[in-house]
C-alpha cells in the first residue's frame, strides 16, 4: 500500500488523454481504492465489535431481569403466605421419637380413652384472628359475633383431623355417625406441602428382612408451644350447629364474613 509521502507525489488532477499520465492516473486509482478498502475493513470490525458487545449486554439485562422478577415474585409469594402463628414456631433437634416402641394414645383398638385423646389434641382447631392478621394475610372469613375478630385455624390441626378421619375410617362400625355423614369419602391427607425431609436408613433385620431405622437427630417444631398458642386464642364449640348460632354473625347480616372482600 501507498505512504502518505507516495500519496504527496501523485497529482491530484491529471489528463488522461496523455499516455503519459495514464499510469499515474491507474496509480492513484488504485491507491485510493487500497486506502478505502483498509478504512472500510476497520469499520467493518469495529461494527461487529459493537454488535457483539450489544448481543452480550442483552443477554445479560435480559437475565439479570428475569432472575429480579423472579425474586420480586418469590418474595411476594413469601409476603402472601404469612401466618400469624409464625411467632409460635420453634424448631428443635429431637433424637429417638419412639415411634415403634412407645404405645400410642392415638392408636389401637377403639376405646373411649383414645376418642378423648383425640378430641383433647384437636381442642385448639377454630382459632381467634385480628382483623389486622386478617389484613395482613389478605384473607377473608366468617366474622366472630362478639366483634372481636374471625375464625380461622392452622393447618397443622386439620392435618391431625385427617388423620383422625382415616383412623375412624378404618373402624365404621365404631363411628356410625361419620360414616353416615360421608365424613370417609372426603380425600384426608395433606401431607407433601410440609414434607419432612430427613434422611431414614435400614438395617438387616434377618438375612431375609430389612427394618428402617431413624438414626440421628431430626428437625421438629415445638409442638407445646405451638399449642399454647393456639390454646390461647381457641374458639370452643360442643358441635357445628352452635357454632353457627353462638359464635359466628349469621348468613346474610352485614358484616358476616371480612375484612377482605376477595371475591371482589
Amino acid at each position: 500500500m501507498a505512504s502518505t509521502k507516495q500519496e504527496e507525489k501523485i497529482p491530484l488532477f491529471v489528463d488522461e488523454s496523455d499516455p503519459h499520465n495514464r499510469g499515474i492516473h491507474l496509480e492513484r486509482r488504485s491507491f485510493l481504492r487500497n486506502k478505502y478498502t483498509v478504512v472500510h475493513g476497520v469499520l467493518f470490525l469495529v461494527h461487529l465489535l459493537l454488535l457483539a458487545l450489544n448481543a452480550t449486554l442483552l443477554v445479560h439485562n435480559t437475565t439479570f431481569f428475569k432472575h429480579h422478577a423472579s425474586e420480586r415474585l418469590h418474595d411476594d409469594v413469601l409476603e402472601s403466605t404469612f401466618s400469624p402463628a409464625e411467632e409460635a414456631l420453634e424448631h428443635v433437634a429431637l433424637k429417638d421419637l419412639g415411634y415403634e416402641q412407645n404405645p400410642s394414645p392415638y392408636t389401637g383398638e377403639p376405646r373411649p380413652e383414645l376418642d378423648q385423646a383425640w378430641s383433647h389434641l384437636l381442642r385448639p382447631t377454630l382459632l381467634r384472628m385480628t382483623e389486622e392478621e386478617m389484613m395482613k394475610m389478605n384473607k377473608t372469613s366468617l366474622a366472630l359475633l362478639d366483634g372481636s375478630g374471625y375464625v380461622g385455624y392452622l393447618e397443622a390441626f386439620h392435618m391431625l383431623h385427617c388423620l383422625k378421619r382415616i383412623y375412624q375410617s378404618h373402624h365404621p362400625e365404631h363411628y356410625p355417625e361419620q360414616q353416615r355423614d360421608g365424613a370417609f369419602t372426603t380425600p384426608h391427607l395433606c401431607v407433601m406441602c410440609n414434607a419432612d425431609v430427613t434422611i431414614s436408613t435400614l438395617f438387616w433385620e434377618s438375612p431375609a428382612k430389612v427394618q428402617g431405622a431413624r438414626p440421628g437427630s431430626r428437625k421438629c417444631i415445638n409442638w407445646d408451644r405451638l399449642e399454647a398458642w393456639a390454646e390461647d386464642r381457641i374458639l370452643i364449640s360442643s358441635d357445628r350447629e352452635t357454632f353457627l348460632k353462638t359464635l359466628v354473625v349469621p348468613f346474610g347480616t352485614g358484616g358476616s364474613v371480612g375484612p377482605v372482600d376477595l371475591l371482589r
